[in-house]
């Protein structure tokens, strides 16, 4: 089995130390959780990437996957062009996810084909500047695309993206890119709405327990008061998950930190997969 790890982690372009400065404090505790991430990529050494990006290109009745054979970006928007990335397409990868989705009828479509070099949002640079900051080797990238169909389509996508990912031979780790609520106080991003903070604790909540389904159970109401960008990234890594325990494996959420500094929530988390061997040990990623 290639899947050998999933994280969870948030995408403001501030928690980078080139970006955030004297800010970055107010964010410490994400800050500290995404150097755990860094370390913890570093010792799985993953040789491609999935990472759910809800910046990335959008089709409203499809997801979406990325063919490109490269991906380039910085953070020059956020004036720090010197936070760069640089990754190959697994392009090998990309093409069997989609062939996953669209074999067991979930819609999905190319955000990019064979030949395109893609330039990377926010929602990928950020996570990526610290999951590929410690790697000892260049490691590939598929990106991926959530779209406006229901909760039950993103699970379902996510369990081929899962049967894919397990089907590859190289190592993999899933990334669900995933800000939580924008309205967490008055003068946040989106507006104040006291409901965001209560959605960001039946986030939180579930997600440390491992329950699922009881993420996904998360009044819609909620979800929409929320003002999120990250919980279609949630229930496709729900997916993700729900196919290594089809495989026989084991997952385990650990939350790693939970904030809102800024009027938006900011969770860190770690799905940790852990697959039986033969003979009846427990082999981690």
């Amino acid at each position: 089995m290639a899947l050998i790890g999933c994280f969870v982690a948030p995408h403001p372009p501030i928690i980078v130390p080139e970006v955030g400065g004297d800010s970055l404090r107010k964010a410490d505790a994400t800050v500290r959780a995404m150097g755990v991430l860094r370390e913890r990529a570093a010792g799985l050494d993953p040789e491609t990437m999935v990472l759910m990006s809800p910046h990335s290109p959008l089709a409203r009745s499809q997801m979406g996957v990325s063919l490109a054979s490269a991906y380039k970006g910085s953070l020059a928007f956020f004036q720090a062009p010197h936070v760069r990335i640089e990754a190959a397409g697994d392009q090998a990868l990309a093409e069997a996810i989609l062939e996953e989705a669209l074999n067991h009828g979930i819609p999905a479509t190319l955000t990019a084909s064979h030949g395109e070099v893609v330039e990377l949002d926010h929602g990928a640079m950020v996570p990526l500047w610290y999951l590929m900051g410690a790697l000892k080797s260049p490691c590939a990238l598929v990106e991926l695309a959530f779209s406006y169909l229901g909760l039950e389509e993103h699970v379902r996508f996510g369990e081929a993206v899962g049967r894919a990912m397990m089907a590859s031979p190289a190592r993999v780790v899933y990334v669900a890119s995933s800000d939580l609520s924008h309205r967490l106080f008055p003068g946040a991003p989106a507006g104040y709405d006291p409901r965001g903070a209560e959605f960001d604790r039946a986030v939180a909540d579930t997600f440390a327990a491992g329950d699922w389904e009881a993420l996904l159970s998360i009044d819609p109401g909620l979800v929409r008061a929320a003002g999120e960008c990250g919980y279609r990234s949630l229930a496709t890594l729900s997916g993700v998950v729900g196919s290594v325990k089809a495989a026989g494996g084991h997952a385990r959420s650990h939350m790693l930190s939970y904030e809102g500094p800024f009027g938006v929530g900011y969770m860190v988390g770690e799905v940790e997969i852990v697959w039986q061997t033969p003979v009846g040990e427990e082999v981690g990623g």
